[in-house]
């Protein structure tokens, strides 16, 4: 007797496998079948069958009555990371940002010495008057925004470090040179999540930098709105807001929870 095979998925098998690991990937206490069948709006009935597909496979893994990630969505996870670079990944949303604040928008990553910063991709503004700038320009690290944003996030042995050694030189009157008062912006960018610099490093340009995490929760790059320094002051709390949100996005990416 010939087996009959059940086709009332059909082509929404790959969504729902996908919906199953975004859910799962944002619970890492796992869930049961009724909290996913509640929170996809699938029925258990449909749900069970690829469920126990993915568990088979080893995309899920399942503990009693908890549905977690498996050892393969992590592996897979890790192959398609393994193929792309910290600028291929930022790429669309550094694009995205610019378009959404209309300023040249930059990547920024702690160069091999941990003494400067270095752009490492940019999206330059259309506008007539905008801030330029070449990739592979460095920046100190206490005087830019993105140099503190990534010094911020060092480990403090090696902050102190960088604070004992660094020879403290204004650029211009308003760059911090006092090692105490730089620590103290240090830590406030930690506390807040931004590093802003109106001024600090041009005397015509402004920064808004913002961290990039990775699954591990370690700060890979910044994610800098670099504007004219007039808009900057006028529209401060904007591009602060719009560093932050672009900077969660990518690291959502990467993993980052």
């Amino acid at each position: 007797m010939e087996k009959t095979v059940a086709r009332s998925d059909g082509p929404m098998v790959l969504p729902r496998a996908f919906a199953l690991l975004r859910l799962l990937a944002s619970v890492p206490q796992g869930l049961n079948l009724s909290d996913i069948s509640a929170r996809l709006d699938v029925p258990k009935s449909s749900l069970s069958a690829t469920l126990k597909a993915m568990t088979e496979q080893e995309f899920l893994l399942r503990h009693g009555s908890l549905y977690h990630l498996g050892s393969a969505s992590f592996s897979l996870a890790s192959v398609i990371l393994a193929g792309r670079s910290i600028r291929q990944i930022a790429r669309p949303y550094l694009e995205q940002t610019m378009e959404e604040c209309g300023e040249t928008v930059l990547l920024a990553v702690l160069d091999t010495d941990m003494k400067a910063a270095s752009y490492v991709d940019i999206v330059e503004s259309p506008k007539s008057v905008r801030f330029s700038v070449s990739i592979g320009t460095r920046r100190p690290l206490y005087a830019s925004a993105c140099g503190r944003l990534l010094l911020a996030y060092e480990t403090e042995a090696h902050r102190s470090q960088y604070l004992e050694t660094v020879n403290l030189e204004a650029v211009t009157d308003k760059t911090v040179v006092e090692r105490g008062a730089l620590s103290a912006v240090l830590a406030d960018i930690y506390k807040n999540g931004v590093s802003i610099t109106l001024g600090d490093y041009s005397p015509d340009s402004a920064g808004f930098a913002a961290p990039i995490f990775n699954s591990d929760g370690e700060v890979v790059a910044a994610l800098v709105i670099a504007v004219p320094i007039s808009r900057g002051l006028r529209e401060k709390d904007r591009f602060r807001e719009v560093a932050i949100q672009s900077a969660h996005k990518i690291s959502k990416v990467l993993g980052h929870k």
